[in-house]
């Protein structure tokens, strides 16, 4: 299992994603009003809750344990059958869904087939099957943002949610068949042993999972109740351009849960692993932050004007929701390394608690500015939590170099919001870079790893790598 391939792999999909979804919001900004993206908004809301709510069975446990029987060579057709059979199996829960407006009910097919194609998914990257997945993912993103172009043009919400169903059967499908044959065949079985064995030990996952949808999207919650479908349009759109280098990040450091298990399972050091992933992770965040931030300032103004008066809070938002990231990976790794889950539940109370009282505390006050400081609040929290809770359990153990990173995530915070002329963006990419290479951050060891790991046709990306670190 390659991580920097397969990252390579996943990048390909958000990096998809990115164009046609930008495409597709262009088109809908310029043609529909904030009104209707409102409604796509709740849309995408269900699907986060459905994962949030519905799903029994954690995705992170999925990929690990098949991770583990992969890098064993003894795969559990038993287990992979029943976790793909649970959504099938659950999916009556859904029909709690009829209380609302028909759009929504009309949706509740979708929303079973989002939660299938999360778990194959997660089976997937534990069988180490990243090309098929890219090969997956982007024909559902063309799906998605591409031909459902055709429901925004006709302003039909009805044709837009069967396009997307669309998207789904194809998604679930191609992704078991997938599945099916990795694993050379099995029969759909569903065994209630297996069941309650993944579900007791994800069950403190399962309850952050949905104390965490508060805090993820409370924001956007309290946005739609106290304000309405037309500012959580616009704080929506502000939120989905600040994530875009979260994306990015998603995308290539999503391979770090199944590579740590795999390589775990071979018997490899746990504390190099979490150390030169958080090393890659914090230059990357880095590098897309200081980039991105002028790149948003510009897009979005230009592009969809009807949307600028949501820069502010897309300002904050980047930055709270990015900059965090290389703590926040470490958390995988307590999965990965089979660590107690509790800390996940505390977490999640106290994030959800923090959001819930924020939000309605200053969004009648400040409109969609208090949403991206009540997410701001959150973010400080969490990182303070699970560096605290990282290292009382030894699955991190930060040296000199790693301490220099961590103070680097204030510091640029503040650089951008009260400083930051555009022009010098340049300059400090250039001294981020100088400092990862005077302080010799990555050790020898560290910079041959990483240049194993990439392929022979990449030599290009090694030499620059070589240069960089």
């Amino acid at each position: 299992m390659n991580p920097i391939v397969n990252a390579l792999k996943s990048l390909s999909i958000t990096t998809v994603n990115i164009i046609v979804a930008l495409v597709f919001f262009v088109i809908t900004a310029k043609i529909t009003n904030p009104t209707f993206f409102g409604q796509v908004a709740i849309i995408q809301l269900l699907e986060v809750i459905s994962v949030s709510f519905f799903a029994l069975l954690n995705g992170n446990l999925i990929t690990r344990e098949v991770s583990y029987m992969y890098a064993k060579k003894e795969i559990d057709k038993k287990f992979i059958s029943t976790v793909i059979l649970t959504p099938l199996i659950i999916s009556p829960v859904f029909l709690v869904l009829l209380i609302f407006p028909t759009y929504v009910k009309l949706a509740i097919p979708y929303l079973v087939l989002y939660l299938l194609s999360n778990y194959t998914g997660s089976i997937m990257h534990g069988l180490n099957r990243y090309t098929e997945g890219a090969m997956s993912g982007i024909t559902f993103l063309i799906i998605r943002w591409v031909i459902s172009i055709i429901a925004v043009i006709r302003q039909d919400i009805f044709l837009f949610i069967g396009i997307w169903t669309a998207g789904g059967i194809f998604s679930t499908v191609f992704n078991t068949l997938v599945i099916t044959r990795a694993i050379g065949g099995f029969k759909f079985s569903f065994e209630f042993t297996i069941f309650k064995k993944i579900f007791r030990e994800g069950i403190n996952l399962y309850l952050s999972s949905t104390a965490g949808f508060l805090s993820g999207q409370g924001d956007r919650v309290t946005t739609s109740y106290l304000l309405g479908s037309y500012y959580l349009g616009i704080y929506q759109f502000a939120a989905l351009i600040a994530n875009v280098p979260n994306m990015v990040l998603g995308g290539l450091t999503g391979v770090l849960l199944p590579s740590a298990s795999y390589y775990k399972a071979l018997g490899k050091d746990e504390l190099s692993i979490s150390r030169l992933s958080f090393k890659v992770t914090s230059l990357l965040t880095f590098l897309l932050v200081i980039i991105s931030l002028p790149i948003a300032y510009y897009l979005l103004p230009s592009l969809f004007p009807a949307y600028k008066s949501g820069i502010e809070a897309m300002t904050i938002l980047l930055l709270a929701i990015t900059l965090p990231q290389p703590i926040g990976i470490l958390t995988r790794f307590l999965i990965a390394f089979k660590k107690s889950l509790r800390p996940f539940l505390i977490l999640s109370i106290i994030n959800a608690s923090t959001v819930l009282t924020t939000s309605y505390t200053l969004i009648p006050r400040i409109g969609i500015m208090g949403g991206a400081i009540s997410q701001l609040i959150v973010s400080a929290v969490s990182s303070v939590f699970t560096l605290y809770y990282v290292l009382s359990n030894h699955v991190f153990h930060p040296s000199w170099k790693e301490i220099g990173i961590l103070s680097l995530i204030p510091l640029i915070f503040v650089y951008e919001i009260f400083i930051d002329p555009p022009f010098f963006d340049f300059v400090l990419v250039l001294v981020i870079i100088l400092f990862f290479k005077i302080s010799k951050i990555f050790s020898e060891d560290e910079k041959n790893i990483i240049s194993n790991f990439l392929p022979g046709k990449l030599f290009l990306v090694k030499r620059i790598i070589q240069i960089l670190l």
